[in-house]
């Protein structure tokens, strides 16, 4: 977070400009001495081979480190029920674009396929309301969600029904990728809605933030692997949580990992910049408020914290992920208000 850059302005001003061997010195966080079984667990999930790897399992895996509570078996019965309800609709020889029309209207219209009871965009607020939003059980429980779990779920059923489809990502967003056999391309899955997107109308919309030069970059968009989905399930529950825990040497953890995996998975870079402005808060702006009471012996890992915390939002930003100002904060809810008011009265189809 560039909160920071006040307060290292201050050391500026009270050290000078920074010496090029005191801002480069790898003054890296120390390990924490007790391995975390959930860094642990994700290594291994993220060392299965490619194309060995069962997506849905790795899901509930890691919404499981976030929540013991999470019901994995009960989880992964569901989401077995809710492919067999799509799979019975199959029509003999159909193709895969006739079954991918019938998983999106198996999930989004009302009908004896879903009890009347269709899955939903959550409305409750225009941002994730708790990280628990974010678990594939809570989508099957209560069928409402928003732009991170609904494209998981619909992949993970995809995948279980035979489609070639995978995960993919826009900068404040993720998708679904359909590998369409009838034209040769890939096609976006719009997940919340159950609409089928070009990219190129993904290029026009100001709300999925793609810079021009998106496709030179190779950041966004892409069909993601299987790994490289795994990865992005990481980015998207699990380092959140130790970001929301103030845990910065886990999320460090977590996000080198993910990085590993996917090096141009930007939404991690932003968070491996969040984990060093937590370091800097909790060993030195908490313990001297003031620049100058810095002790001498301890400038080099603050100024190596604060390299770096910069360092990531730059790379980030490199590749196509930008900050959202107010303004975009502003369009983005109005966008989210104008949907809201537009859904069916509740009873209502």
């Amino acid at each position: 977070m560039r909160s920071i850059s006040a307060y290292l302005l201050g050391v500026l001003l009270v050290f000078g400009v920074v010496d090029e061997s005191l801002a480069s010195s790898k003054g890296a966080p120390a390990k924490s001495t007790k391995p975390d079984p959930n860094v642990e667990e994700l290594r291994k999930l993220l060392s299965q081979p490619e194309g060995f790897i069962d997506l849905a399992k790795a899901k509930v895996a890691i919404d499981h480190m976030v929540d013991p509570k999470v019901d994995v078996q009960g989880t992964l019965r569901l989401l077995d029920q809710w492919a067999d309800k799509v799979r019975a609709r199959f029509p003999p020889g159909a193709s895969n674009k006739a079954k991918l029309n019938l998983l999106i209207s198996t999930l989004y219209e009302p009908g004896p396929w879903n009890d009347y009871r269709p899955f939903g965009y959550d409305f409750r607020g225009p941002r994730i309301q708790a990280l628990s939003d974010t678990f594939l059980s809570t989508y099957l429980t209560t069928r409402k969600g928003q732009c991170v779990i609904m494209p998981i779920a619909f992949v993970l059923l995809g995948q279980k029904l035979g489609l070639p489809i995978t995960m993919s990502m826009a900068p404040h967003h993720l998708l679904g990728k359909y590998g369409d056999e009838e034209n040769g391309t890939w096609m976006n899955i719009e997940a919340t809605s159950g609409k089928i997107y070009w990219d190129g109308q993904f290029e026009q919309s100001p709300l999925v933030g793609l810079s021009p030069d998106w496709a030179e970059k190779g950041a966004f968009l892409r069909p993601f692997s299987q790994r490289e989905s795994v990865a992005l399930f990481a980015t998207s529950t699990l380092a959140p949580f130790y970001k929301s825990k103030w845990q910065p040497e886990r999320l460090l953890e977590v996000v080198d990992l993910v990085l590993a995996t996917n090096p141009k998975d930007a939404v991690a870079m932003t968070y491996k910049a969040d984990a060093y402005y937590q370091l800097i808060e909790q060993r030195f702006k908490r313990n001297y408020p003031l620049a100058e009471q810095i002790p001498p012996a301890e400038r080099k890992q603050y100024f190596f914290y604060s390299r770096e915390n910069l360092a990531w939002y730059e790379k980030a930003e490199a590749l196509g992920w930008k900050q959202w100002s107010s303004e975009d904060w502003a369009k983005y809810e109005a966008h989210f208000i104008k949907q809201k008011n537009s859904q069916p009265k509740e009873g209502k189809q």
